[in-house]
């Protein structure tokens, strides 16, 4: 007998969390720039939406077999909350514990590495034309 075919693909979210992780890295560097504070602040803020963005794949992609399509959808809502609580509590982790950061870069981090999953879909959609 035949192994069932899942009802998701898991790659489109490999590949976004590894162009999510050289962003994080790329900025970082970038930010390096400006001084040691300014690459820490820009990593900790795409670090922020990069750890975002794995707790919801890892929760979405949890069940992929043709069986369980309540199960993948229940767990993209509690993936997309899950993501939104994670964030949120990050970033009051890191402006309250953290006084030496620069908050712009903090958020501009954050903004770059989130747009990378805005971006991911489009560019797949793009890439894949006939």
């Amino acid at each position: 007998m035949s192994k069932p075919q899942p009802l998701v693909d898991k790659t489109p979210a490999i590949r976004l969390l590894k162009g999510q992780l050289f962003a994080t890295i790329a900025i970082a560097l970038f930010a390096l720039i400006w001084g040691v504070w300014s690459s820490i602040s820009a990593g900790t803020g795409a670090s922020i939406a990069l750890i975002g963005s794995a707790y919801f794949a890892l929760q979405a992609f949890r069940h992929a077999g043709a069986g369980s399509a309540k199960q993948i959808v229940k767990n993209f809502y509690k993936g997309a909350a899950g993501r939104f609580v994670i964030t949120v509590l990050l970033f009051s982790v890191v402006f309250a514990g953290l006084k030496s950061l620069q908050v712009g870069w903090v958020l501009t981090g954050f903004f770059i590495v989130q747009l990378v999953a805005w971006v991911s879909p489009l560019w797949d959609a793009l890439k894949n034309r006939p």
